[in-house]
């Protein structure tokens, strides 16, 4: 009978040991997964630099792309527009850190990677090449969104299927047009993040990551928002692929893809025998993609057909985009037509000779008209009390650099010394306009960084840009290191840079080593714990049973 009582105690007690070491490990793995991101900065936080591209790119001919600032770690691809395209179409998107104070387009952190086209489409997204382990099964995740708005507004009011998607590179080839890119599916996600996935097995140890955007009509606003990437193996899971990439092409220099909306048909070239220039409604057209086919803006089309924003229309429709000289007919003129328009001719010469018409005086000649002048005046300042309003005591800041692009290109770059300011950007033509600026990772602004703005004929925008440096940590790696050579500025520069990255690299990775360290220490100090109670339990209870 004892017997069977302690072999039952001992069976209890080996059943609350293993229970006891499941519960501790099960966060560890957790903690495990979560450190197991392979990308390079995933987060896109940091500081933002001008890509600079391999030679022969069209959209960067000085070499470096300004109007590409990228979060490091991280590339930029985009098909750049061909002489076929119409001046909308496929145009270099502008790169740049989304901040503050748009914290609805960051999902985590104090930055996400944005990129935009004005008044036009793109093709585009950016890219990363990863070290994974040998044939490992993956899992790429990033959360995005986008915003495509034919207005100012902040969000997106008259949106276009913007196509976006993330994909992996098996092979760690770094075309996204490649055949061997693995894609998601295409989503339209507008204003709010959602997670965008792909799985797919390595073949090697290096695969490449894509996110991708198309937005098939041209909007005041088309852009896009990334935050939040990761990267991860996934224990030993077998991935079918899904079905795959799109088709051939370069990132960057040109390409198609199989899933670019096909080029609608264009109007009608001439009037019709009423005068009407029309064209009938395809497959995929819009009133805002005929509108720009057509040169007219969304409000012309709509009035010429009698329509409001909110209509739709269908295959098969005829819409009109003007009126021009009446074709297709020609009227017959008779004989009795020409002899009766000759006696009518030769009554009014009649007239005219008997009646002689006083000399007009001629009148002074008109002076031809002075073209006014466009301009957009620009300027950065510190905002020292934070109010966004660029008052008499606050400095100019200098250093910022600032885009002026219009629905086709970008027409002006201008970098403020912080004294000439404010500064005029002259001969612009009247229209809409994308003002953007530069800021520092440390910097927060307390304007807008992103206008858009119509400029009139004549007329005189001005555009104050404020911010503020937040105090940076002391660097105490970095004092010491330049005091060591004061021989050559640019060289310490670099070591002091180099050192303090690798310390901050360094008490990073000590960082997460003593936090799994702790964990695992603390874990086991609770396992022992427990240990000694259930032995003193079965203990006090042997000794019960003896008594």
């Amino acid at each position: 009978m004892n017997k069977h009582i302690q072999l039952t105690r001992l069976t209890a007690l080996l059943a609350f040991i293993a229970l006891t070491v499941m519960l501790l490990l099960t966060p560890q793995q957790g903690a495990v997964e979560a450190q197991d991101n392979l990308l390079t900065n995933p987060s896109f936080e940091g500081a933002y630099t001008s890509y600079d591209p391999e030679p022969d790119i069209p959209d960067c001919s000085v070499g470096v792309c300004t109007t590409a600032q990228m979060a490091a770690g991280w590339f930029p691809w985009w098909v750049s527009q061909t002489a076929d395209d119409p001046p909308w179409r496929n145009r270099m998107p502008e790169y740049k850190p989304a901040t503050a104070p748009f914290l609805n387009r960051i999902h985590g952190g104090s930055v996400a990677q944005q990129y935009f086209t004005f008044h036009s489409t793109h093709t585009a997204g950016v890219w990363q090449r990863v070290q994974v382990p040998v044939n490992a099964p993956l899992r790429f995740s990033v959360w995005g969104h986008a915003w495509s708005s034919a207005t100012t507004v902040d969000y997106s009011d008259f949106p276009t299927t913007v196509n976006m998607r993330v994909g992996i590179d098996p092979t760690g080839g770094t075309n996204p047009f490649s055949g061997n890119v693995v894609w998601s599916p295409l989503a339209n996600v507008y204003d709010n993040y959602e997670l965008f996935q792909v799985e797919a097995n390595a073949q090697g140890e290096f695969v490449t990551v894509f996110t991708y955007s198309n937005p098939a009509e041209a909007r005041q606003h088309n852009d896009i928002y990334w935050d939040d990437a990761s990267l991860v193996t996934l224990n030993g899971a077998v991935i079918t692929n899904p079905g795959g990439g799109g088709g051939g092409g370069n990132g960057g220099g040109g390409g198609t893809t199989t899933n670019v909306p096909p080029r609608p048909i264009g109007p009608t070239p001439t009037p019709n025998a009423e005068g009407i220039i029309s064209v009938i409604v395809q497959p995929g057209d819009s009133l805002w993609s005929l509108a720009a086919r057509a040169g007219l803006s969304l409000d012309e089309i709509l009035e010429l057909n009698g329509l409001s924003r909110g209509d739709f229309i269908s295959v098969g429709d005829v819409i009109i985009l003007g009126y021009g000289d009446p074709g297709g007919t020609t009227e017959e003129t008779t004989t009795e037509d020409v002899t009766t328009e000759e006696s009518a001719s030769e009554e009014d010469t009649a007239s005219e000779e008997a009646t002689p018409e006083p000399t007009a005086t001629p009148a002074p000649p008109t002076p031809t008209p002075v073209p006014a002048v466009s301009e957009i005046c620009l300027k950065a300042f510190t905002d020292t009390n934070e109010n966004g309003v660029h008052d008499a005591e606050e400095a100019l800041q200098a250093n910022v650099a600032i885009t002026i692009a219009n629905s086709e290109s970008v027409v002006s770059n201008y970098i403020t010394d912080g004294a000439s300011e404010p500064y005029c950007i002259q001969g612009l033509e009247p229209g809409s306009y994308r003002v953007t600026r530069s800021s520092l990772s440390n910097e927060t602004l307390t304007t807008p960084g992103d206008w858009a703005v119509t400029l009139t004929e004549g007329g005189s925008l001005a555009i104050e840009f404020g911010g503020v440096i937040n105090e940076a940590p002391p660097a105490t790696a970095v004092a010491e290191n330049t005091t060591t050579d004061t021989t050559d500025t640019t060289d310490t520069t670099d070591t002091t840079t180099d050192t303090t990255t690798e310390e901050t690299t360094t008490a990073e990775t000590t960082s997460e080593e003593e936090g799994g360290f702790n964990g695992i220490v603390v874990g086991v100090s609770i396992a022992a714990v427990l240990l000694l109670i259930g032995v003193a339990l079965v203990v006090m209870s042997g000794r019960r049973a003896t008594y």
